[in-house]
This record gives C-alpha cells, sequence and structure tokens, in this order.
C-alpha cells in the first residue's frame, strides 16, 4: 500500500500535478512518524533534493498555535527551486482550531510544489474540515500481507498440531529481516483466518513496524511469539 502512495507521489510530481495532503493514521504515533519520515526522504533521494526541503513541525506534546503555523508554511508560498518540497506536521491533533483554520486553504489548494504529510493516532479526532481536504491511509486497516505457505504452514502445525518443526527451523538458521517480517506477517494472516489470536494482532503489527525501523531485534520478537503468545 504504501509502495503504491509512494509509486502515485512520484508520477504526479513527473508530470506537474497538485498532490493532496496525506495523513496517516496509526495507534503508535512513535513508529508512524518515523514512517512518514522515511518516505519523505526517500521521496527527496530519488529526486536528487537536500533533505533540508523536509520541513518538519515535531510533536512536542504542546499545542500548535496559529504563530506557529504561519512560521511553519512561510515557505510554502515560494517555489523551492526544486521539484517540490516536504511540509510534515506530526499529530495534528495538537493543532488549535485557529491553528487548523488557518490551514485550510493550504490544504485544499497546497500548489504542485508542495507535499503535505500530516500524522495522528486516529482520525475521528481531526477536525472535519481537515479531513475534507486530506487522504487518509490508515497503516493497520490498509494494510495487505501476501501470503507464504513455508511459514504459513509451520504456524499451523506449530498451533493446531504442536509440531515443534518452527522452533527448530528459527533456531536452526540465521534469518534476514525481511524473512522474520515474512513470518509475522503470516501469523496475522493466520490468526484473522482462523479467529485466533485476536488480542495480539496489533502487537504484531506494532513488532513488524519496530523491525523495520530497526528498533528491536528481529530474534527477540520470534521468540516471544514462539516461546510465549502462541502456546
Amino acid at each position: 500500500m504504501l509502495n503504491n502512495l509512494i509509486s502515485n507521489l512520484e508520477n504526479k510530481i513527473k508530470n506537474k500535478e497538485e498532490n493532496s495532503p496525506s495523513l496517516f493514521v496509526w495507534k503508535n504515533l512513535e513508529l508512524v512518524n518515523l514512517e512518514v519520515k522515511n518516505i519523505a526522504l526517500l521521496l527527496l533521494k530519488k529526486f536528487k533534493i537536500p533533505n533540508n526541503y523536509l520541513y518538519t513541525l515535531e510533536d512536542t506534546n504542546k499545542k500548535i498555535i496559529l504563530q506557529e503555523i504561519k512560521e511553519f508554511i512561510v515557505y510554502s508560498r515560494t517555489h523551492p527551486g526544486y521539484d517540490f518540497q516536504i511540509f510534515f506536521i506530526q499529530n495534528i491533533s495538537r493543532l488549535t482550531i485557529t491553528s487548523a483554520n488557518s490551514l485550510l486553504k493550504f490544504f485544499e489548494e497546497p500548489k504542485r510544489q508542495n507535499i503535505i504529510f500530516l500524522t495522528n493516532t486516529w482520525e475521528n479526532w481531526v477536525l472535519d474540515t481537515i479531513l475534507s481536504r486530506v487522504k487518509v491511509i490508515n497503516l493497520w486497516k490498509n494494510q495487505i500481507f501476501k501470503k507464504d505457505n513455508f511459514y504459513y504452514d509451520l504456524i499451523k502445525n506449530y498451533v493446531d498440531n504442536k509440531n515443534p518443526e518452527i522452533i527448530s527451523y528459527f533456531f536452526r538458521n540465521n534469518l534476514e529481516k525481511d524473512e522474520i517480517i515474512k513470518f509475522l506477517e503470516n501469523i496475522i494472516l493466520y490468526a484473522k483466518e482462523n479467529f485466533i489470536f485476536l488480542d495480539i494482532l496489533e502487537e504484531i503489527d506494532d513488532d513488524i513496524r519496530a523491525i523495520k525501523q530497526n528498533n528491536v531485534g528481529a530474534k527477540y520478537i520470534v521468540d516471544k511469539y514462539l516461546l510465549k503468545k502462541l502456546v
């Protein structure tokens, strides 16, 4: 899903088209902020634009007042000299009514040189006037995982038949991060299809994102689910 988003952004940039603001929603704000920052830096790198053309209003847990917004978007009125610049506002539920209203025209008509990324934990906490002007990307609801028969069958045999083959497989092989992620994604697929472990699905998804961001050891995560969560 995020690959499609990046591809669509790239195409619009190349065609000199305007991009609607993107609001990324996920309950773990720290991780979603990291994910969005990585997307922004990737876009800048692809178009050979310096990183200082990413303007970030970081989450300080304080309300965002009108003057702060005015200062933040001042560069949006001028062309950056490159194909685009990125404005990233973290946790937009911090906006006051006045500061939110001051952004409505910017969100509705961002101009083609401005890409706008926003984050929040829940779209219901965002003003309707903002929601009507942005693309909401719910990182949990929109995730699509590809079934891997090898890992899926290992999980099924472990859960249904108490077959320990999966334990020996992971302890015998030093797997790359991508393989660990594939294993966790297939736990989610198996859980959803069989209506089990539904209480830990968000925890698994958090761990997938943490592994992608190199914030946690992949082996620790595997051990946690094999030895504690799936037994």
